[in-house]
């Protein structure tokens, strides 16, 4: 029967998480369309650009020419005598220039600059050579002829641009010159080593290509291709296309989205096995309450049963601590490395998705505490702090932190305040902020317009401060048949498919609880499409001490030159660790089980150590006590994923001074760090 339950249990997770797989793939293939779209027209773009600049550099090139034809036209001839000098300063100038000559109207070479090279073509007679019905075409038509790419009678191969000169009204000849592009083209793409490039005459010939491109092992759509007109005479035109220059050149595109689906898969089994364990402790917690039933029956076996019980709250504890463990260990390298990631120089289009992936984790996080907040609140086991505050100072912290995301929405957060202020009294400042957060929260996630109006009154009486505390909104209020029931656990105003508003339906149910546990009162009334009203009153002991609130103020902090141990066996969270303490200017050294985190400390004058609770060969427990028989005063901070009382009473027992637990955030390890390592200044 057990085998059968047991299955049973496993149905509804499993469907879950298969459920989320299957989102998870649709959503990483979309994303793969999209990249592939995306690069497809950046190549579009990037050629269109670089194509633009290719054909307008050969027709400023050719336009060169034509400038020595135009001054030879408007001198009638004279400026013939300039030609060595104006020939070669067009060289000089245009490095696609190898040589200029002047054919005669019988289309004799008379001259060529640079002659050195060209010597054999001068006094060559082309009246034979195929391109001569072309150059007569042009010569008739008064306009700049431009050959295939042709071989040269010298030597080489170069495209024949020949600029027909008139004067007198009668055609003297042309201005030719023999043209190469490459020198030029390379200038042009020096910076592009990630595409490859070629281009094409009329007849096909490839006469400049850059970076090897193969066009015949590539997609279609990844090769850009236009067409230029050169010779409008002729309808001559050049082919550019411009392609990837290697064959893998979407695998490292796609190397952040098998990241993004690594994550996705990691966060759908992490959500199936929280669902799995919940719906686990549910059921031992039922068993819990029908064994106290039989007890009551079965007088007989009073003892028996009694002992049974202890063992199943221990059972249960252990279960609520080890699952403790096993979730947030895991949530505590997501949600390092993607701080240390929002710190790194990355690019703009990832910060997006690391801020997604950071409220995505911190939901999960918020959900597993709300949980392990019922399991000790349900089992008895929540213990206050007797810390020294100001309700209404605190309260103002609150609002200012929840002040940001209500503009963004639009919305308005004012405090009225009336009686005394700034009391400080005697009373757990976590739980009382943790009340007041998990109400404005709510007002927050069904308010779309308008804002919250917080009321708050403090009174002494009794050397007792009694304060009332109202949270109005201007939200879509609740309906009348689940007033009654808005502070039951897993209970939602919005229900069903269509829910607007996320939520699990634990944060109200906890407030209640911490209010009663208090000795406090909270009620709500509301009025759909109105508001949301709610009421909260609390005492606490008034402070022997003085009334006047510090100002911290914002300190220098210089951590440089500190030297930290981490001991840890769990590679992934040595990594998050060393970042976040390298991003405040803190050495650290690391090593993976306890004893060798005494012969580490005895070895190296360290200021403080990071000691991990749960390792192989020696726990943390035992090393810490190891190290305090010879070191007293070197700060040992336990980190663990445990965040039962238990635990932490254990860890300070044997001489940590602080016990932090997984995940450990940036801002925790910069606001506590200065006190261990002394470098305030």
């Amino acid at each position: 029967m057990r085998l059968i339950s047991s299955k049973r249990e496993l149905i509804f997770p499993l469907a879950i998480f298969t459920v989320l797989i299957v989102i998870v793939f649709v959503l990483w293939n979309n994303s793969l369309d999209t990249l592939k779209s995306n690069y497809v027209s950046e190549i579009q773009n990037t050629g269109s650009l670089r194509a633009k600049e290719f054909f307008s550099l050969v027709k400023y090139d050719i336009k060169s020419l034509e400038n020595l034809k135009h001054r030879i036209e408007m001198t009638n001839g004279s400026y013939f005598d300039y030609w060595e000098r104006d020939a070669g300063l067009i060289l000089e100038q245009n490095p696609s220039f190898r040589f200029v000559e002047w054919l005669d109207s019988s289309m004799i070479i008379k001259k060529v600059t640079p002659l050195e090279g060209n010597k054999a073509a001068v006094g060559l007679d082309l009246t034979k050579h195929p391109r001569h019905p072309e150059w007569r075409k042009h010569a008739r038509d008064s306009t700049t002829n431009i050959t295939p790419w042709t071989k040269l009678h010298q030597g080489g191969s170069a495209f024949l641009v020949d600029a027909p000169v008139y004067f007198n009204g009668t055609f003297k000849g042309s201005v030719t010159a023999g043209m190469d592009f490459t020198v030029p083209f390379d200038e042009l793409v020096a910076d592009l080593d990630k595409y490859a490039i070629q281009v094409e005459d009329e007849n096909g010939t490839i006469f400049y290509s850059k970076n090897n491109p193969r066009t015949s092992e590539i997609g279609k759509e990844f090769i850009f291709t236009t067409t230029f007109e050169v010779d409008a005479l002729d309808g001559q035109k050049w082919r550019f296309s411009l392609m990837p220059s290697h064959l893998n050149f979407m695998a490292e595109r796609k190397q952040s989205t098998y990241i993004y689906l690594a994550f996705g898969l990691l966060l759908s089994f992490l959500t199936s096995s929280l669902i799995y364990f919940y719906r686990s402790s549910r059921k031992k917690n039922k068993d819990l309450n029908d064994t106290n039933l039989k007890l009551k029956d079965l007088n007989t076996s009073l003892k028996t049963e009694q002992l049974r019980a202890e063992k199943a709250s221990k059972s249960k504890t252990e279960f609520i601590s080890n699952m403790s463990h096993e979730i947030r260990t895991p949530l505590n390298a997501i949600i390092g490395f993607i701080e240390v990631l929002r710190l790194s120089e990355i690019q703009s289009s990832l910060q997006e998705y690391l801020s997604l992936m950071d409220i995505s984790s911190k939901k999960l996080l918020l959900l597993v505490n709300d949980i392990l907040e019922i399991d000790k609140i349900e089992s008895g086991k929540t213990t206050f702090r007797k810390d020294i505050f100001s309700p209404l100072e605190e309260l103002k912290n609150i609002i200012s932190i929840y002040r940001r995301t209500a503009e963004e929405k639009g919305l308005y957060i004012d405090l009225n305040q009336t009686g005394q202020s700034h009391v400080e009294a005697v009373g757990d400042i976590g739980k009382y902020g943790q009340i007041i957060t998990n109400i404005l929260r709510n007002s927050l996630k069904f308010t779309e317009k308008g804002g919250i109006t917080i009321s708050y009154k403090e009174i002494v009486v009794d050397n007792e401060l009694s304060i009332a505390i109202t949270i109005k909104d201007s939200g879509i209020g609740i309906p009348k048949d689940k007033l009654k029931t808005i502070f039951d656990r897993f209970t939602q105003v919005e229900a069903g498919k269509a829910k607007r508003h996320e939520g699990s339906g634990l944060g109200l149910y906890i407030t209640y609880k911490l209010v009663e546990l208090l000795g406090g009162k909270i009620d709500v009334t509301s009025q759909e499409s109105v508001g949301t009203e709610f009421h909260l009153s609390l005492k606490f002991p008034i402070s022997d001490g003085s009334s006047t609130i510090k100002n911290t103020g914002q300190e220098s902090i210089d951590l440089s030159g500190c030297n930290v141990l981490i001991v840890d066996d769990n590679r992934v969270n040595v990594m998050v660790l060393k970042k976040t303490l390298e991003n405040l200017g803190v050495h650290s050294d690391s090593v993976s089980n306890g004893v060798e985190a005494i012969e580490a400390v005895k070895r190296n004058d360290y200021h403080l150590v990071f000691m991990d609770i749960h390792m192989p060969k020696m726990d943390g427990l035992r090393a810490t006590k190891e190290i305090r028989k010879f070191n007293r005063t070197i700060g040992i901070i336990g980190l663990s994923a445990d965040v039962t009382k238990e635990a932490i009473d254990e860890a300070k027992g044997v001489g940590m001074n602080d016990y932090f637990t997984k995940p450990i955030s940036f801002d925790k390890l910069r606001k506590h760090l200065p006190g261990y390592l002394f470098k305030i200044s």
